[in-house]
């Protein structure tokens, strides 16, 4: 503790200078003080000091006073007394104004520095204990904001987390958890592994923690209803390498799976779709350039014409797939000029009424003519023209034979409206939901041997609402459809 700094605060010139030299000698930094007013003078000008040497009896202020101001502005300074007239009074005083001990005069130079070291000792373990105890509560402070963080992140993660310990009980869970698993919300941790339903979640975090000696990490999907999540379950490793727990976290990836079903029925869809017309295509040329059907030139014709109308639809398919991706990748432009709607509904039902006939649907018009006028749109031609098309021709196909359907123009306000109606099959209450969505098509029956992609009613929902409209469907199973456009009339902003 050599060049700690004590100040000695006494009235006796003897007792001050000989403690001076006595500690000065021994590298004491020592500053004198000849009274109690003097001293508290020197403690604030000079001051910090480890120890103050202080007599009791003293002018102006006593020691006790003294010791009382000093340890008012500097709690961490250790007052010894040095006093002949010590009694059990000022023993007690002393004692509770913080004085570490007594030097009864007269006292050797031994005894001082003996008690001098073994007061600085003392004060610098309390020092060394307090920094310890507040390193110690600032550790514990941002331990606990640190826990507080991570369990606000694992809190707010979309993801399921189950924290498990190596008894097997859940001891943390999310709000996703438990939402995925709803007996993870009524319990609260800790609760057993063994109350979760899930038999998958059991044994894959059970593996995780049997696993013998080694770092392991598992991956399952797990399936919750008619959710599907991506769950990876890691161990908790001690240092030592053995391990003390498990998290698992649940990732949805329901849309991921629904996405590859669907893109897996499109490609079956698009094959099957492709196949058919290039296969009666390559039919009748394989007949008109091998010459086995053996006919005159007219019914050659006709086999060239048919494989042309199956070489048209397949280009319309393909035509069809490339818009919609146009249109998801923002690479679809539209042309929007004045148009008359109505004007575009006679050309489309014109060029459907063959394939109308063929199946011995009629095929009207309404609303063209007289009455209230449609009124126009600014619309991209070829993009009506594309909507008016997919409707009439889902129509026609879903109309058994004898059916009627009838595409009518007009006006709701501040939108024109076209509206194609049909007497076939109907939708159910879950196909309307749904026949809007890419790539689904209705399955019964009545629709076995229809053929489609399952895009159109979804490129004409997109190409719609790229003109700022709507379009909405009526129907009951039996009782047919009704499929209602609506575009807004041109300036109306």
């Amino acid at each position: 503790m050599s060049g700690a700094r004590i100040l000695v605060v006494d009235d006796e010139p003897g007792v001050r200078e000989g403690c001076r030299k006595i500690l000065t000698a021994e590298g004491y930094d020592v500053t004198v003080a000849e009274d109690g007013q003097a001293g508290l003078e020197r403690f604030e000008a000079e001051g910090p000091f480890a120890m103050l040497l202080v007599d009791l009896m003293m002018p102006r202020m006593s020691g006790l006073e003294l010791m009382r101001e000093v340890s008012a502005r500097d709690p961490d300074v250790l007052p010894v007394i040095i006093t002949a007239h010590a009694t059990i009074d000022t023993a007690v005083e002393g004692t509770r104004q913080g004085a570490y001990t007594y030097i009864p005069k007269p006292f050797t130079a031994d005894e001082l520095l003996l008690a001098i070291k073994n007061g600085l000792e003392r004060r610098a373990l309390a020092l060394e204990a307090r920094r310890l105890r507040a390193d110690r509560e600032r550790r514990m402070l941002e331990l606990a904001l640190e826990r507080s963080r991570s369990t606000t992140i694992i809190t707010a993660m979309p993801d399921g987390v189950l924290v498990i310990n190596a008894e097997r009980l859940v001891v943390l869970r999310n709000a996703a958890a438990a939402r995925i698993m709803p007996e993870c919300a009524e319990r609260q941790p800790p609760f057993p592994m063994a109350e979760l339903a899930s038999e998958d979640v059991r044994e894959i975090v059970s593996v995780v923690l049997d696993a013998p000696g080694g770092f392991m990490i598992l991956t399952r999907e797990i399936r919750f209803g008619e959710q599907v999540f991506m769950t990876n379950v890691s161990p908790i490793l001690e240092p030592d390498g053995s391990t003390s727990g498990a998290v698992a976290v649940f990732s949805d990836i329901t849309g991921i799976k629904k996405l590859e079903t669907a893109k897996s029925m499109f490609v079956s869809m698009v094959a099957h779709e492709i196949k058919n017309p290039l296969a009666a295509a390559e039919g009748w040329l394989n007949l008109v350039l091998t010459g086995a059907a053996k006919v005159d030139r007219d019914e050659e014709r006709r086999m060239l014409e048919r494989a042309m109308v199956r070489m048209r639809s397949l280009r319309a398919m393909v035509n069809e797939l490339l818009n919609l991706t146009a249109i998801e990748t923002g690479r679809f432009q539209l042309h929007r000029v004045p148009l008359d709607p109505a004007a575009v509904v006679a050309e489309v039902v014109e060029v459907h009424r063959e394939k109308a006939a063929g199946k011995r649907v009629t095929l009207l018009v309404e609303g063209a003519g007289g009455g209230t006028p449609v009124p126009t749109v600014l619309a991209d031609r070829a993009a009506l023209s594309i909507i008016v098309a997919n409707l009439v021709d889902n129509a026609v196909k879903y109309t058994p034979e004898g059916g009627t359907v009838s595409v009518a123009t007009g006006r709701e306000g501040m939108y024109a409206t076209v509206s194609v109606h049909d007497t076939g099959i109907g939708l159910s209450v879950e196909d309307r939901e749904r026949v809007f969505e890419e790539f689904y098509r209705v399955r019964s029956e009545q629709t076995h041997g229809i053929t489609g992609t399952g895009l159109g009613l979804s490129l004409v929902k997109r190409l719609v609402e790229q003109h700022q409209g709507s379009i909405s469907v009526d129907s009951e199973p039996g009782k047919g459809s009704t499929f209602t456009v609506r575009l807004p009339v041109e300036g109306i902003p």
